[in-house]
C-alpha cells in the first residue's frame, strides 16, 4: 500500500498557478474507453434495470397497524391492508417521496431511498383531532434575478429575456411551476402554508429603487407557482418588498390579491403595513403579523411603511410592533409573528433578532419565526414562545454553497391545548440550480444535527427520514448508545468519525484509557458534497451536480466508491497530455464562528480530507487558492501532492492549513481570508490506462476544542461535528461512545 500524509501547519504555498480549469487538453486523436470505464458502464446499466419492490407499513403512536391509509411514493399510490402494509413493485432505484394520508391522522411525508431488491420503510401517523391543525413555513422565495437571467447580479427597469433562463415572459407560469414542483407534496398535505415573499411582483418595471444595492421584482404569472404548490399566505414584511418604490407595493399588493394569497407585513402606509392577517384553520383562529428590521434609513427613500409613505412593517418600532403583536394574541387563537432580519450568511440569531424573539414573547406570540440570513438556523424558546430561528432560503437564485441548504417547517398546534405546539418538523431543502428539493440519507442527518447543535437546550432535534422531529418541552426519547474503541498513534491524527456511527448519530463522550496530554478538537466538514451522493428528490438519481465533471474522463462512478453507492473515477492514459482536474464548483467559505456577535469573526484552522484509491494511478495533487468571500480576491494558490504515482487500496489522507490571519486584507473594502477554491488533479501514468477512485471528500472547519477531565469528555448535545483532531505525544486508546434517538 502506498500512502503520502501531508501535514503542513500556518504555512503556504504560493506558486502562481495559472486557474482552475474543468477538464484537460483533448488530445488529437479519440482513445476508446479504458477497462475501468467498460467496467462502470455495464455496472452503471445494470443499475439503471435494476427494480426494487417496496413495502410501506403504516403505524399509530404504539406501533399498532392502520388500515386504509393512502400511500402515495412519487405519485404511485395504493391503500394499506389491514396489516397496515401498501405495496409498490418493480420501482426504479432511487430517492422517493412518500405521503401518507388516514382519516383521523395527521398526513405525513417523508424521504426515502430504495437501492436494495426488497426494501421496508415504516411511517407512523399522529393522532388529529378537531381542534388541531398543520401549519407549514418556507423561507426566502422569489422568482427574479438569475432566474431570468444567470449572470445577473441585481434587478433594473427591463425585463430580461433570455431564451435558455429557467423563467422568461412568455412561460413563467409552467416554468415557475416547474420549479417548484419537488417540494409540492410537502406543502399540499398542510392544513396552511406560508412563505416568505422577498420579492415585488410586477410586470412593467419602471420604477427600481435608486441606490439599493440589489433589487428583485417577479413576474405576476409566477405567482401560479405557489398556487400550485399550495401556498395559503405570503409574509411581505422585508426589505425588499419596496424594491420597485410605490408603483412597485401597488403591483404587488394588487396580484398578491388576484391571486388569493392572504399576506401581511407590508402596505400603504403603516396602519395597513402592521395590520395582523386574521383567518381560520381548522376552526382555529390564526393572527400572523410580518415585519423587518431592515428599514434602509442610510438611504435618501427608506423601505419601511410610514404616516403617509409605504413599504414593509418596521420591526424596529417597538410602539407599532407592540400593537399589532397584542392586538394578534388578544383577537386569536394562536398568533405567530415573522420577522425578518439578522446578519446574512449566520448560523444563529443576532442579539437584535434575539431581542425581537423576546419582545414577541412578552406579547403573547405563540411562534416567532426568523427569516433573512438565508442559512438555515436552529430552534428555541423564548419564555414561553417557541421560535424558528432562521428558514434559510426555499426558492432564490444564490451561488453561495451555504444558503443551498434552508429548511421548511410544519407545526403542529391545538388551539385547547396548554402547549399549543404539540411538536414541529423540520424538512432539509437542498436548492439545486435554484430548484428547492427534499432530502433523504447523509445530506438530510447533516442538516438536522447541525439545527439541532444550534438550538436551545430545551428542544430536542431528533433525524428522521428526510426531516427532523422537533419538540419545544425537551427531551421526549430516551438515546441509544453506540461504543467504538479506537487506537490513535503518535502525532496529528484526525478520526473519522463517519466510519463509526450512522449519519444520525452524534459524539457524545470521549474517554481515554491512561492519562494524557493530548489535544482534542471538533470539527465540521463545510462541503458538505464530498461524498458524491445523490440525495435529493428529483427524478434523475446519480447526479453530483457541486462537481465540475464535464470531462469524460471523470465521472460518477458504483465502481469507485469507498462508502454509500458512488464516488468519483479520474481516469488518464500514457496518451494523456496534462493531468486531469476535478474542481469543486463553489468557493467553499469558512464558517463563522458560532454563535457570536456577528459573522465578523471566523475558524481559521482547516484540514483537506478524503479517500483515494490507485489503480496504476499517476501522480494525485489538489490545488487550493485562498480568496476572500466576496469578489474572489485571492491571497494564495498551491499544489499540494497527495499520492504519488502507484497503485494502493484504500486509503486516508489529510492537509492541514489554516487562513491568513485578519491583519492581512485584499481589495477596496480590506477584506479578509474566507474562502477556499478547490481542484483535485491526476496525471496521466507512465504506461497504460490510470484510474483514480475518490470519496467522502471534506473540508474540515475545527471548531470546538474538547478537555478531558477525570480522562473523560462528554456532552448530551446533538451537534454536526463528524471529526475528532488528535495532537498526542505518544499512542493513546479512545472510546467513543455516540448518541442517536
Amino acid at each position: 500500500m502506498n500512502r503520502i500524509k501531508v501535514w503542513l501547519f500556518n504555512v503556504i504555498l504560493v506558486l502562481g498557478l495559472t486557474g482552475l480549469a474543468a477538464c484537460s487538453v483533448e488530445d488529437a486523436y479519440e482513445t476508446p474507453p479504458t477497462e475501468q470505464q467498460q467496467q462502470e458502464q455495464q455496472q452503471q446499466d445494470q443499475q439503471t434495470q435494476k427494480t426494487a419492490n417496496l413495502t410501506i407499513r403504516i403505524v399509530d403512536s404504539v406501533n399498532n397497524p392502520i388500515a386504509n391509509a393512502t400511500v402515495d411514493v412519487s405519485g404511485n399510490k395504493a391503500t394499506t391492508n389491514d396489516n397496515g402494509q401498501a405495496f409498490f413493485p418493480e420501482l426504479k432505484l432511487g430517492n422517493y417521496t412518500v405521503v401518507v394520508e388516514g382519516i383521523g391522522y395527521t398526513s405525513s411525508i417523508e424521504i426515502t431511498r430504495i437501492i436494495e431488491s426488497t426494501q421496508e420503510h415504516t411511517v407512523a401517523l399522529t393522532r388529529q383531532s378537531s381542534q388541531q391543525a398543520t401549519l407549514m413555513f418556507g423561507g426566502d422565495t422569489m422568482f427574479g434575478r438569475r432566474f431570468m437571467d444567470p449572470n445577473l447580479t441585481t434587478m433594473t427597469n427591463n425585463v430580461p429575456n433570455v431564451s435558455d433562463a429557467l423563467i422568461n415572459e412568455a412561460s413563467a407560469a409552467s416554468s415557475s411551476t416547474a420549479i417548484a414542483q419537488y417540494i409540492k407534496p410537502l406543502f399540499r398535505i398542510a392544513d396552511f402554508s406560508s412563505v416568505n415573499l422577498e420579492s415585488p411582483v410586477l410586470s412593467n418595471p419602471t420604477s427600481v429603487h435608486p441606490t439599493k444595492e440589489f433589487s428583485f421584482f417577479s413576474l405576476p404569472a409566477t405567482l401560479e407557482s405557489l398556487k400550485d404548490i399550495g401556498i395559503d399566505y405570503v409574509a411581505l414584511g422585508n426589505n425588499h418588498v419596496y424594491d420597485y418604490l410605490a408603483p412597485g407595493l401597488t403591483d404587488t399588493l394588487k396580484y398578491v390579491n388576484e391571486a388569493g394569497f392572504l399576506h401581511s407585513g407590508a402596505g400603504n402606509n403603516a396602519i395597513q403595513a402592521y395590520q395582523p392577517l386574521s383567518t381560520q384553520v381548522n376552526g382555529v383562529s390564526v393572527g400572523l403579523v410580518s415585519a423587518t428590521s431592515i428599514t434602509g434609513n442610510a438611504n435618501p427613500i427608506n423601505y419601511i411603511a410610514e404616516v403617509d409613505k409605504g413599504g414593509a412593517a418596521d420591526l424596529t418600532n417597538d410602539e407599532q410592533l407592540n400593537d399589532a403583536l397584542t392586538e394578534a394574541a388578544a383577537n386569536h387563537d394562536f398568533s405567530i409573528v415573522q420577522m425578518h432580519g439578522g446578519d446574512e450568511y449566520s448560523f444563529s440569531p443576532t442579539r437584535y433578532i434575539t431581542n425581537r424573539f423576546e419582545f414577541a414573547s412578552r406579547r403573547a406570540a405563540d411562534l416567532a419565526i426568523a427569516h433573512h440570513p438565508h442559512v438555515a438556523q436552529g430552534f428555541g424558546v423564548y419564555g414561553s414562545t417557541p421560535a424558528i430561528l432562521g428558514l434559510g432560503n426555499l426558492i432564490f437564485d444564490q451561488n453561495r454553497l451555504e444558503t443551498l441548504l434552508g429548511v421548511a417547517v410544519s407545526v403542529n398546534i391545538d388551539g385547547n391545548a396548554a402547549d399549543k405546539i404539540q411538536y414541529a418538523k423540520a424538512y432539509p431543502i437542498y436548492i439545486e440550480d435554484y430548484q428547492p428539493r427534499l432530502v433523504s440519507g447523509f445530506l438530510s442527518h447533516y442538516l438536522s444535527r447541525r439545527l439541532a447543535e444550534f438550538s436551545d437546550d430545551n428542544v430536542t432535534v431528533i433525524p428522521k427520514s428526510g426531516y427532523a422531529h422537533v419538540t419545544f418541552q425537551g427531551a421526549q426519547v430516551a438515546p441509544v448508545a453506540l461504543t467504538k474503541s479506537v487506537t490513535i498513534q503518535a502525532g496529528t491524527q484526525v478520526v473519522d468519525l463517519r466510519n463509526y456511527a450512522p449519519s444520525d448519530a452524534f459524539l457524545a463522550q470521549v474517554t481515554s484509557s491512561t492519562t494524557t496530554t493530548a489535544q482534542f478538537t471538533l470539527g465540521r466538514d463545510i462541503m458538505v458534497f464530498g461524498d458524491f451522493e445523490d440525495w435529493d428528490n428529483d427524478d434523475e438519481f446519480g447526479e453530483t451536480l457541486r462537481w465540475n465533471h464535464d470531462d469524460d474522463d471523470a465521472m460518477p462512478c458504483i465502481t469507485g466508491a469507498y462508502r454509500h453507492q458512488q464516488g468519483m473515477c479520474l481516469t488518464r492514459t500514457q496518451f494523456d497530455n496534462t493531468p486531469l482536474k476535478l474542481p469543486f464548483r463553489q468557493t467553499i467559505r469558512t464558517m463563522p464562528v458560532t454563535p457570536a456577535e456577528s459573522v465578523t469573526d471566523a475558524y481559521h484552522e482547516l484540514t483537506l480530507f478524503g479517500y483515494a484509491k490507485g489503480d496504476n494511478a499517476g501522480t494525485v495533487n489538489a490545488e487550493i487558492a485562498i480568496t476572500t468571500a466576496e469578489d474572489g480576491f485571492e491571497f494564495s494558490s498551491s499544489r499540494i501532492p497527495l499520492f504519488d504515482a502507484a497503485s494502493f487500496d484504500w486509503t486516508p489522507f489529510a492537509h492541514h492549513f489554516e487562513l491568513p490571519d485578519d491583519s492581512q486584507v485584499l481589495g477596496p473594502e480590506n477584506l479578509p481570508a474566507r474562502g477556499v477554491n478547490l481542484t483535485f488533479t491526476h496525471a496521466p501514468p507512465n504506461e497504460g490506462e490510470a484510474t483514480l477512485n475518490l470519496d467522502e471528500l471534506a473540508l474540515i472547519s475545527w471548531q470546538k476544542p474538547l478537555t478531558l477531565t477525570q480522562l473523560q469528555w462528554s456532552s448530551s448535545k446533538m451537534h454536526g461535528l463528524d471529526f475528532l483532531r488528535i495532537n498526542t505525544d505518544e499512542p493513546i486508546t479512545l472510546t467513543l461512545s455516540f448518541r442517536r434517538f
